[in-house]
């Protein structure tokens, strides 16, 4: 029934506006009616027509009695028996609905006017400018002027250095006023109320507290903050990985060197063994691989002398980073909004000054016939805001035709007929949007508005009847909708359609899907997955290989006792190794040397003791020093050179997040008009940054000292 209704031509009539007033169209409800009443049938015709074919005596008779009943000066004579007159009293006037008509170059005229008030100081002009743009918000149903709230910002900002406090108090509060959900505004506005009372902080932190919620509300800042965040955990991510890493290639290379000595022939000198393969190593790193190749050669020449710990970490860490493309791609396409058509269609519904941008493409993408149900909808109820109803009735029609029984689609088609003068129809159209929806609170209130409207043309004995049903779904509404109770209608004088009339809002989730960002996830995936490991196609198998690989050098650094690998000796520092010294025990932590002069008294001669005894105290001297230093410099290094590696990779991951979040505050993706103010931005990121670090190093006291 519902399409039926949407697709019927001849219940929507075409009003002449006439020129009531140069911005506002007037659509009288009640001008058929008002012909009807006026054109006299042919039953009235006949008894008009009846007394002329009477006699001439009988004509003579009647005129008069006709002549004394005449009133004069506007009062009936009382007639003979004392019985009053009965007086009809004229038929009510219905006032007539307005729907404002106004773009976007005529609201900016008004801005126009209030800055060449302001540059010559003629304060009254100023103030009549400002009233009527918030005048114009309310009338337009627009949820913001966000760029004429920018430029009172930012005036409010020069006054505010100039000294003047109340005045650039008055212009951040009317930029609120003007965009409530502007997130500068709010700013600006709790910055001005700390410095002109700092003692009520409670509206500080209220405009701040209104602040934050808008922009986790709005996909246009609630992307980029994602986006930024999500970045920043990633590129922490892989600096920990490359950090570790490379902290551990350092600390134990030394004994895959030693190891690699004994593949070669006997004559060959360790200094030779040991540039060969440096050589051979540094070959292989230059070749043209990614940074993921390079990172999986490096653990696999340590890998073997590892801690079970550390080869876990680092393949783990690896394995994420492998993911890194995956992860980017995704947060991508979930954070994407700018340029999408799911961005034209929030645009659309807030009815800003930035919509008539927003309306050309959704036309454009309608004549290609790729227009979607939201968009449509979207735009339509923009045109009916600014009085284009016929455009609106025709883009509300298609919308229909891609979905039926919508009732916010009905509700609002249903103001358009309103507008238009088709008041059964409209009403129509509220009772099946009522019944496709019950819990909206919206077409039950309409109804009773053109209930009551109605009403006024009545007769007395139908009055009351129409007024109980504009009671029942006036109840109806405010059940539904604790907050009609306070509504007023607009005044009769000045009867706006976008105020007479409520316009249910369509939820985030009808339309945030078609922030299409498939393409742009694609790009940048495809562009870090050449960075990482080039020469592989971005898919499956470039997410899974680093993981693989990893596993692969987890296991082989598990044969690392079958192969008889080195080992670090945990007083000296010396490689133990079983191939040179084959009296060492499987496993042993000391070397053959620490072995005789510490566990084996009375073996080495006392001078030979001490110069060991002296040789593991600068060794331990000069590890706590390189620890000390790498913790210093980066938070957690000192754990890793340590042996505490997941304990430092925890430490660096942190310590990497908050340097990349001071060094990078700006973002990557920028907010339309601005984030967030510098010190919201950078202290937290500082306060995380020396707490993590200095964390760090009264950890890493603990750690030396075997606490």
């Amino acid at each position: 029934m519902a399409s039926a209704q949407l697709e019927a031509p001849t219940r929507l009539q075409e009003v002449d506006p006439g020129p009531l007033e140069p911005d506002l169209q007037e659509e009288p409800l009640d001008s058929q009616e008002a012909d009807d009443a006026g054109a006299p049938d042919d039953d009235e015709l006949e008894r008009d027509e009846a007394p002329r074919k009477s006699p001439r005596g009988a004509k003579a008779k009647e005129e008069a009695p006709s002549a004394q009943a005449r009133p004069t000066g506007g009062t009936q004579p009382p007639q003979a028996g004392g019985a009053a007159p009965v007086v009809v009293p004229p038929r009510p006037v219905l006032s007539p609905v307005l729907v404002p008509r106004m773009s976007d170059a005529e609201v900016l005229q008004v801005w126009d006017r209030w800055r060449k008030a302001r540059a010559t100081n003629d304060s009254a002009s100023a103030e009549k400018a400002q009233r009527e743009l918030a005048t114009l918000r309310q009338e337009l149903l627009a949820a913001d002027f966000e760029p004429i709230s920018v430029g009172f910002v930012r005036e409010a900002g020069v006054r505010g250095r100039a000294g003047d406090t109340a005045g650039a108090l008055h212009l951040a509060e009317l930029a609120v006023e003007l965009s409530p959900r502007l997130p500068q505004a709010r700013f600006e506005l709790a910055e001005l109320y700390a410095l002109a009372a700092p003692e009520q902080m409670g509206r500080v932190f209220a405009q701040l507290r209104a602040a934050f919620v808008s922009m986790a509300l709005d996909p246009r800042y609630r992307g980029p903050a994602l986006a930024d965040l999500g970045s920043l955990l990633l590129l922490a991510w892989s600096a920990t990985a490359v950090v570790l890493i490379g902290l551990l290639f350092v600390r134990r290379v030394r004994y895959a060197l030693h190891d690699f000595h004994h593949l070669l022939p006997r004559a060959v000198a360790r200094w030779q063994s040991g540039v060969l393969g440096v050589l051979l190593l540094g070959l292989v790193l230059t070749v043209g691989m990614g940074l993921l190749p390079r990172l999986l050669v490096l653990l696999a020449v340590v890998v073997p002398y590892l801690t079970r710990r550390e080869r876990v970490l680092s393949a783990v860490l690896l394995a994420g980073l492998g993911l890194a493309p995956l992860a980017a791609g995704q947060l991508t396409r979930v954070t994407a909004f700018a340029g999408t058509p799911a961005e034209d269609v929030f645009v659309l519904e807030r009815g800003g000054l930035s919509a008539e941008g927003a309306m050309a493409r959704v036309k454009a993408r309608q004549e290609s016939r790729v227009a979607t149900y939201a968009e449509l909808m979207a735009l339509g109820y923009y045109e009916s805001r600014r009085g284009l109803l016929e455009d609106a009735r025709t883009h509300f029609k298609a919308a229909s035709a891609l979905r039926s029984g919508d009732a916010r689609l009905l509700t609002r088609f249903g103001n358009t007929l309103v507008g238009l003068g088709d008041v059964d129809g409209a009403a129509q159209l509220y009772v099946q949007a009522s019944q496709a929806d019950p819990h909206m609170a919206a077409p039950h209130y309409n109804l009773a508005q053109i209930y009551r409207r109605k009403a006024k043309t009545l007769p007395d004995e139908e009055v009351g009847k129409e007024l109980d049903r504009a009671a029942t779904a006036t109840a109806s509404a405010q059940l539904l909708d604790s907050s009609l109770l306070l509504r007023e209608p607009p005044p009769d004088d000045r009867l706006l359609l976008n105020l007479l009339m409520l316009s249910p809002q369509v939820p985030e989730s009808e339309w945030l899907s078609l922030a299409d960002g498939r393409v742009a996830g694609q790009r940048v995936e495809a562009q870090l997955g050449r960075w990482l490991l080039p020469g592989v196609t971005p898919g499956p198998v470039a997410w899974a290989l680093p993981a693989v690989v990893a596993v692969l050098l987890g296991l082989w650094g598990m044969l690392a006792e079958k192969l008889k690998a080195a080992n670090g000796c945990e007083r000296c520092g010396r490689p133990v190794c079983r191939r040179c010294d084959p009296e060492l025990v499987s496993g042993g932590t000391q070397c053959g040397q620490c072995v005789n002069v510490f566990s084996r008294r009375g073996l080495v001669p006392q001078n030979l003791r001490q110069r060991k005894a002296d040789q593991v105290e600068r060794h331990q001297a000069w590890a706590g020093r390189v620890a000390y230093a790498v913790g210093a410099v980066l938070s957690g290094a000192g754990h890793v050179f340590s042996g505490g590696a997941v304990r430092g990779a925890l430490y660096a991951f942190l310590f990497l997040f908050a340097l990349a979040a001071t060094l990078l505050h700006q973002g990557l993706v920028r907010a339309p008009y601005g984030d967030a103010p510098l010190y919201f931005k950078l202290v937290p990121a500082v306060v995380l940054l020396v707490g993590v670090h200095l964390m760090s190093l009264r950890g890493l006291r603990r750690l030396r000292r075997g606490e």
